[in-house]
């Protein structure tokens, strides 16, 4: 089984009636080593109501499970320290951790990664479809998997195996694609 980079994630979002922080002459946008939120996200819509601040929990889900609602104050003590009093009393907190999702993640993505995995499509992958399935995830890119660059040259390589397909010729053998 391929590990992903999200499957042992988790976001916290502070939901709250607009987003003050752009008021202030802040993006909502965040990186830090010092509180539970590791990345941090304007996630309002454009015309700007609701207001919404994510952030990636660096964290391990085992901590998570067993400290939410610990979790959730610090997460907001957090958020206050980067925009202001106000971040500390959103309207409504989510949390959605991929962690707990029998159908997104295993035993083997509970344990905390530091770093993206590295991935790619095997041979023995690719042979069930008998090159009929071409992967596009991010996390089957040779390079930079998890990151928007794989994703943005997976589907380079996917994009041209179709156009080769169609034209009568393939760019790729079935065990090149990957």
């Amino acid at each position: 089984m391929t590990p992903t980079w999200m499957a042992g994630q988790a976001k916290l979002v502070a939901i709250y009636d607009a987003p003050f922080w752009r008021q202030d002459g802040l993006s909502g946008d965040a990186m830090s080593q010092s509180g539970p939120l590791v990345e941090v996200h304007d996630a309002s819509p454009a015309a700007g109501r609701p207001g919404a601040l994510f952030g990636f929990l660096g964290v391990p889900a085992s901590v998570r499970n067993a400290n939410r609602e610990a979790l959730v104050s610090a997460s907001l003590a957090q958020l206050g320290r980067l925009f202001g009093n106000r971040a500390e009393e959103p309207v409504k907190t989510v949390i959605k951790d991929w962690a707990t999702e029998p159908e997104t993640a295993t035993d083997a993505d509970q344990a905390f990664a530091m770093e993206h995995p590295s991935a790619e499509i095997t041979g023995s992958i690719q042979s069930i479809w008998h090159g009929k399935v071409l992967f596009g995830a991010s996390e089957m890119a040779p390079q930079f998997g998890g990151y928007m660059e794989g994703a943005l040259e997976q589907a380079e390589r996917v994009a041209q195996d179709l156009l080769g397909d169609t034209m009568g010729k393939t760019s790729r053998t079935p065990q090149e694609r990957a």
